[in-house]
């Protein structure tokens, strides 16, 4: 059985708007790794939010191929940045600290900022002079820099 249940849960027994985030976050994860939050395939048995915050610290170099589905690599190779400001965002929602979850609405902002800059970053400007310029892409491809993930 797949466990959505946030960290505070067990002991307040209060469904809230940051427990909803946490388990948004854990679905992200599920997407993004191709693994259940209690998959089999997670080594010693670990659920899969602090399985990839492990994966992270341990292997900072390897991280994204030892996170990321391999079959999500292969069908959408060239968007591996926005996986992983995906998962930046996905980190942001389990975090332990239910205070520090951003609020929904503000997940969704995030989400909807990393398609439209991609989009972006996939359509550059061409000037009259023989320039290619992408003007918002370049401000905004690392704008969730200061996700855990991305430092």
């Amino acid at each position: 059985m797949a466990s959505y249940n946030f960290a505070e849960y067990g002991y307040s027994l209060k469904i809230t708007e940051k427990s909803d985030v946490y388990s948004y976050g854990v679905v992200l994860l599920e997407v993004l790794t191709g693994k259940q939050p209690t998959d089999d395939r997670i080594p010693d048995g670990a659920h899969i939010v602090s399985w990839v915050n492990k994966e992270f610290r341990e292997r900072k170099r390897e991280f994204t191929t030892s996170v990321l589905d391999q079959q999500l690599i292969f069908k959408c190779g060239t968007q591996i940045q926005e996986m992983l400001q995906v998962l930046g965002v996905a980190l942001l929602c389990v975090n332990p600290s239910p205070e520090e979850r951003p609020a929904m609405k503000d997940v969704t902002l995030m989400l909807k900022e990393i398609r439209h800059v991609n989009e972006d970053c996939q359509k550059p400007n061409i000037l009259g002079n023989g320039i290619v310029t992408s003007s918002r892409a370049d401000l905004h491809c690392s704008s969730f820099s200061k996700s855990p993930v991305l430092q």
